[in-house]
């Protein structure tokens, strides 16, 4: 044994100075591969240390670069190290030590991260199908990978400040709810994740980029999960909001523009559009409206997580507008992607390869024809109207309105927020509350409303003139005037005339900036008074947020068909 073991660390040695001056040929060398057998057959201190400081560069190393997968030999000393890395990290995942922290998280999220050199796609000479026997070896039931990781999450969320590399863990844990028909393990690890990210105190830390992706990601494995769980969805539109006032909060301009972009996306995910247009398809009687179907509208909201399309056609053809999982062997992680079909003979005509990012709505550009369909593929609109989501707590658009309202998230973006993008979001905003409060107000409120609506678009149309950086803009100002000539004469009259004209600006400057506070605290005191007038009402019976949250349609069932 203390041979074996003094043999180790030779090799621990020799592979991490390879490592260090990149003379180590990591993804073809042998030994690599038995450097790290090593750290499993031999656990000591030694070997925690080679773990810690080389298994992301040489997991990294291998995966940064193509290797055409017609090279066996050195496509399987590639499988055989990343295996092995995975073993390595399930195991660190489990240690019970409370101090010891787990460092090779950020080598699994490279092994998870899909968009590595490496794994190419199915249609160049990449390896795509590694990463997923990769996401089922972690998963596997003799590992239980993805249920240390939720345990992990939940225990020490400290350790999962690498926004990147969270990222890189849930995709593989989308992932493995397909391919493995996960359930448990995933719904813990979304769970331990919204509560990492409500608890955080300073979301300043995380790049938005990053803050986008994880809390996507989210929620597509809860729109996934919420077919076996249905509250699930409800916790994370709570969760979703929740984050989104603390951005909208926050000190850094930067999350303040995310969380206001977050709510444009809040207003879009609580509503679906009632139909679509098909036009320009090579076959005729594929264009045409497209109704959403019956069957997944509930008390006049969508209650389904997945939604279809409907058409007969005037020949009489019954088509279909819908999403469908892609689980091609060989991809190396599983989309949705839209298509254009017959519902009664399962004929696919059009089809779109949908970002994973973009498939929370049907894509209105880019279609394709599948093979032997009739050019030219078509483009699509969507209709005006539209119809409310529902969850577990209820209608959608009804919840956000109230989250909106008792957050007095209006005015905070007023009261915080004076730029061109903030006016933007205050407009996007004002419109979804004034859509939503209207039918609740008397006459005399409407009135008001309306009035001090009319009074934030005229601010709105000049608060750019207040903060631009550049000359300050007025009816009376004139054109700045070329440089006069080289005269002592000119340059006086000159210095003067710009004298005046600056006094002037800072006049009219002060004199704004009382009129924008004046508009700022009326904007304030509406809010407070729409949200009295609203829960007099509601305790009266008026209105009632919950009041669609009646006996739900059966769920649509999700199409699980594999497309080629």
């Amino acid at each position: 044994m203390s041979q074996s073991l003094a043999a180790a660390k030779a090799l621990w040695i020799e592979v991490g100075d390879g490592v260090d001056d990149k003379s180590l040929t990591v993804f073809s060398s042998n030994k690599v591969l038995s450097a790290l057998q090593c750290v499993i057959r031999c656990p000591c201190k030694e070997a925690q240390r080679f773990s810690d400081m080389y298994m992301k560069p040489i997991v990294n190393a291998i995966l940064d670069q193509q290797v055409d997968r017609n090279e066996k030999d050195t496509n399987k000393t590639i499988a055989a190290i990343l295996r092995t890395s995975i073993d390595i990290a399930t195991k660190e995942l489990t240690n019970p030590c409370k101090t010891k922290k787990c460092s090779t998280l950020e080598a699994l999220g490279s092994i998870f991260d899909k968009k590595k050199a490496y794994y190419g796609d199915s249609e160049s000479s990449g390896n795509p199908q590694v990463r997923v026997d990769m996401i089922m070896r972690f998963g596997h039931s003799s590992h239980k990978g993805f249920h240390h990781l939720a345990t992990r999450i939940a225990q020490r969320p400290s350790e999962f400040t690498n926004i990147d590399t969270l990222h890189f863990l849930l995709l593989a844990t989308i992932d493995a709810s397909f391919v493995l028909s996960l359930d448990e393990a995933p719904r813990r690890i979304s769970r331990a994740t919204m509560d990492h990210l409500l608890g955080e105190d300073d979301l300043t830390k995380y790049p938005t980029q990053y803050l986008y992706l994880v809390r996507h990601d989210l929620q597509r494995l809860c729109k996934k999960l919420s077919l076996s769980t249905p509250q699930l969805m409800s916790e994370f539109n709570q969760f979703w909001r929740s984050l989104t006032l603390k951005l909208i909060k926050s000190e850094s301009q930067q999350h303040k523009l995310f969380g206001l972009k977050e709510i444009e996306y809040l207003i879009d995910a609580c509503r679906l559009p009632e139909a679509y247009i098909v036009k320009g398809a090579g076959y005729e009687f594929v264009n045409g409206r497209y109704e959403i179907s019956p069957l997944v509208i509930s008390n006049g909201c969508v209650s389904a997580q997945t939604f279809t399309y409907e058409r007969t056609s005037d020949c009489g053809k019954k088509l279909i507008l819908q999403p469908c999982l892609m689980t091609e062997p060989g991809k190396s992680h599983c989309d949705v992607w839209f298509y254009l079909s017959s519902s009664t003979t399962g004929v696919d005509y059009y089809f779109h390869e949908t970002n994973p990012n973009e498939e929370q709505a049907v894509p209105l550009r880019d279609w394709k024809c599948i093979g032997g369909s009739k050019h030219p593929p078509p483009t699509l609109e969507q209709s005006s109207n539209t119809n409310p989501f529902k969850d577990e707590k209820g209608n959608l658009e009804k919840q956000l309105n109230k989250w909106a309202v008792e957050n007095d998230v209006y005015g905070i973006i007023l009261g915080r927020c004076i730029n061109e993008s903030h006016l933007r979001a205050s407009a996007f905003l004002r419109n979804f509350l004034s859509k939503m409060n209207t039918p609740n107000l008397t006459s005399e409120q409407l009135a008001l409303s309306n009035s001090l609506g009319q009074g934030a678009s005229v601010l709105e149309s000049i608060l750019p003139l207040l903060t631009s950086t550049g000359p300050t803009i007025s009816s009376q100002s004139q054109p700045l005037q070329p440089i006069p000539s080289p005269s002592a004469s000119s340059y006086l009259t000159a210095i003067e005339a710009a004298k005046q004209r600056l006094l002037s600006a800072q006049r009219w400057n002060e004199s704004m900036k009382s009129a924008l506070q004046g508009y700022l605290d009326a904007s304030r005191e509406l809010q407070a008074a729409r949200s009295s007038l609203l829960e007099l009402e509601r305790n009266h019976g008026i209105i009632d947020v919950d009041a669609d949250d009646e006996d739900e349609a059966p769920q649509a069932k999700r199409s699980k068909t594999n497309k080629s």
